[in-house]
């Protein structure tokens, strides 16, 4: 077992509007600050959010 910790945040998307961002602009953004996207979150078919971990 890994002694490797994580912490974890998230990005909301807004599923209601008809622009849902543009996400590799947003997931470049997390990365430079040393963010891995770790998985979306949808709902109804619709991505509503992003979850981004790092190393502590």
């Amino acid at each position: 077992m890994s002694d490797q910790q994580y912490v974890y945040t998230t990005h909301e998307t807004d599923p209601q509007g008809r622009d849902v961002g543009d996400f590799d602009a947003v997931v470049n953004e997390y990365a430079s600050e040393g963010w891995r996207l770790s998985e979306t979150l949808e709902r109804d078919g619709t991505t509503v959010g992003l979850v981004f971990e790092r190393a502590v």
